[in-house]
């Protein structure tokens, strides 16, 4: 005859959620270093770096609209040099622009600056929100491999895409500069 136990599902519940969390853990670019970019990288370069900076704003009706550039600051600073910026967006709605100024808006004197706009929209009876959260990625490097390391974090910056900068959408742009400090490492939570 068999018996019946409460501790035999909780066990497998146990041991699912801790599967699951190994999954999780070993799929974050952090622990596995799966990351397609980086992973490119490390073919044309002895040494990789990482840093990020988050990015995550919620504008309502009655609040203000956001206009923002920004240049980031590693400290300490990386042995290598700077290679490429991604923008790698979490969620976006409503009226949002991430990126590069684009040479419509003016040329900017400082290469690796960028900006985000975030705009309120609704009304006061259909109050909507703009949501732009997204993770800035900076890869330094140092110790090309060959001769054409260089011109790969060229054309990974120059790509015609929203990930590489070229995205931004808004009319308008910030004067003011904004440095802040970038954060070594992957993100731990992206979503």
């Amino acid at each position: 005859m068999r018996s019946f136990s409460l501790l035999q599902p909780l066990k497998r519940s146990r041991v699912f959620r801790a599967a699951a969390l190994a999954a999780s853990l070993l799929a974050t670019p952090s622990f596995a270093g799966q990351d397609a970019d980086e992973s490119e990288l490390a073919q044309s370069f002895e040494r990789v770096d990482v840093w990020h900076f988050p990015v995550d704003y919620d504008v309502g009706y009655n609040n203000q609209d956001v206009l923002v550039s920004r240049v980031l600051v590693a400290q300490p600073a990386p042995a290598g040099e700077l290679c490429f910026i991604r923008f790698d967006l979490i969620r976006g709605e409503g009226d949002y622009a991430y990126g590069f100024k684009p040479p419509e808006l003016g040329l900017s004197s400082i290469p690796a600056e960028w900006g985000v706009s975030v705009k309120r929209r609704g009304t006061v009876l259909n109050q909507q929100r703009s949501v732009l959260k997204l993770n800035v990625v900076y890869f330094y490097v140092e110790g090309p491999k060959g001769g054409a390391a260089k011109d790969l974090c060229a054309r990974k910056q120059a790509a015609p895409t929203a990930q590489a900068g070229h995205g931004y959408a808004a009319k308008d742009w910030s004067t003011l500069i904004v440095r802040a400090r970038l954060i070594h490492g992957w993100p731990q939570d992206s979503r």
